[in-house]
Formats: C-alpha cells, sequence, structure tokens
C-alpha cells in the first residue's frame, strides 16, 4: 500500500459522507486505503459508513479519544509508505494525494507535505504556520511586534499561501498532513497527553528534530470547512490554552528557573486581566499537571 487515507469523525455523519466520496472521485495512480476512526458518535456514523462504504476500514472506538489518540491507532495498523491525515470537514478539489506521493518519493528527506487550503468561497485559508515560541508569543501580549521586525513578519504570516508559492514551512495544519511512516517510526506517534489542539504542532516538532523537513504544495488542493466538529467558542479557546502549556511543556524548558517559564507565565498574567474566569480554569489544569 502506499497511502492510507485517515479520518477521526466525532459526530460529522455527513461532512465524513463527503469527504470519502471526494477520495474516491479524485483520488488515482496510487494504491491506498481509507480508515475511519470514530471517536464515540452517536449521529450515525458508523452505519453510514458500513452501508455506504464497505470498503472502508472502520474503527469503532466507544469513547471520544480524542484526534491524535484516535489517528495513533489507524497509523498502527497501516502497512502504507505514508499515512495522509484528513479531517472529516475537507473535501478534495484534485488528486492531492498523488501529488504529495509523487513530492515525497522524490524528497527523502522530507517528513511531512501539505497542500493549499480553501474555504467555500475558494477563498484560501490557513494552511500551514510556525511553531509556538514563547518571545513571539510575549511580544504578542504586550503589543511590541513593530520594536521586533522578524517577529512582526512571523505575527503577520496568516498562512494561507495566497502567493501560492512552493516553500518549506515549519508545520502543516493538522487538516491535511501527508506523513512518511519512516518519519513517525523515528520521531514517534501522537503524545497521549493531548486531546484537541497543539498535537499535530508537537508531532511535527518532534519530527523537525528528528531531521525532516516540511513543504507547502500549492498544486494540492483541498477544501476546508473549519471548525464544524467544535462549534463552543468557550470550550476551543479552554482547550487551546490547555494544550498550548502542554506544547509548551514538552518542547521547551519549563523548569523552576527556566527564562522560559517567565515567559510563559507573564503572558498569561496580561491576559488574566481580560478573561479571568477562563485563564484560572487554565491554571488549575496547570497546577494539577
Amino acid at each position: 500500500m502506499d497511502v492510507s487515507i485517515i479520518l477521526v469523525n466525532y459526530n460529522t455523519k455527513d461532512l465524513t459522507r463527503n469527504c470519502i466520496k471526494s477520495i474516491y472521485e479524485k483520488v488515482s495512480g496510487i494504491n491506498f486505503d481509507i480508515w475511519v476512526v470514530d471517536n464515540g458518535s452517536i449521529d450515525g456514523s458508523c452505519e453510514m459508513i458500513k452501508q455506504e462504504f464497505p470498503l472502508v476500514n472502520l474503527i469503532e472506538t466507544g469513547e471520544n479519544l480524542g484526534f491524535g489518540r484516535a489517528n495513533n491507532l489507524a497509523i498502527e495498523k497501516s502497512s502504507a509508505k505514508y499515512v495522509f491525515l484528513l479531517n472529516t470537514d475537507t473535501v478534495l478539489i484534485n488528486n492531492a494525494p498523488k501529488i504529495f506521493f509523487d513530492f515525497m518519493e522524490q524528497h527523502p528527506d522530507t517528513g511531512v507535505c501539505g497542500g493549499n487550503l480553501y474555504n467555500e468561497k475558494d477563498e484560501h485559508v490557513h494552511s500551514y504556520g510556525h511553531f509556538l515560541d514563547l518571545k513571539t508569543k510575549l511580544v504578542r501580549t504586550l503589543q511590541l511586534k513593530n520594536f521586533f521586525p522578524e517577529i512582526k513578519k512571523k505575527i503577520e504570516d496568516k498562512g494561507n499561501n495566497e502567493q501560492n508559492e512552493f516553500k518549506q514551512v515549519e508545520q502543516i495544519i493538522g487538516a491535511d498532513m501527508f506523513v512518511r511512516k519512516e518519519a513517525l517510526d523515528k520521531a514517534g506517534y501522537f503524545d497521549k497527553d493531548f486531546f484537541l489542539y497543539f498535537e499535530e504542532s508537537e508531532l511535527q516538532y518532534r519530527i523537525a528534530k528528528a531531521g525532516y523537513k516540511t513543504f507547502i504544495l500549492p498544486e494540492a488542493k483541498i477544501y476546508h470547512f473549519e471548525g464544524k466538529s467544535t462549534k463552543k467558542k468557550k470550550y476551543k479557546t479552554e482547550a487551546k490554552l490547555k494544550s498550548e502549556y502542554l506544547f509548551c511543556k514538552k518542547c521547551y524548558s519549563l523548569g523552576k528557573f527556566s527564562p522560559y517559564k517567565l515567559i510563559f507565565i507573564t503572558s498569561h498574567i496580561v491576559r488574566l486581566f481580560v478573561t479571568p474566569l477562563l485563564i484560572l480554569k487554565v491554571w488549575v489544569y496547570i497546577i494539577k499537571n
């Protein structure tokens, strides 16, 4: 098998159906299989997949394991050379998996690649990004970006690739990560401590540390109807902040006298005056961890 295309579903039956349809319609020229890991959906998703897509490999967890742990289940079972981690709220515009496959075959030092993402209006949307950098976070929090030109450039980079550039980037967003299985074997799979948000960042950080490069390929095009499975803004913000802490804890030194820890605490003290209850919740989580 060349590529295993892996979807994690949680009560997104119609989106999952449309995503799978687009895979069968657009993908050719490679040997691929499809895996759907269902995180305890109650909307009839599993029944739909069994009836309409009998060739899809369905894993029913019976509970919501989160994004990373669910992906791990399919990655472990896959025998393919590459895995394509695709959100259920996406639809392929063209034969993106074949484009990714051909590029990776020609560039063995590449661990991850992704394509240009678009919304329903055919507008460029967030497709790549930078790793969370605590200095950048502090500058952003204190509104000091005009004093740091390089950091300002990073902060203002929306990651939507409007110029349709082929370029090396720090990370691909989790909606369409095409990953070399060998890189995963070296760097490890998703960290089980993450439930939602930053798990793909932490994984790609490890892949980069293992010596692999990451690229955005603009000729690969995908619709991304972002955030359809997590609609509650308050919950999303809290989950992001908790996962942000985990990322910093695992990727940077947050020891007792670490300068990183001072920056992290300072940025959250500033935010405390804006959303006090939310930040207090996050700090309770941090203390427990």
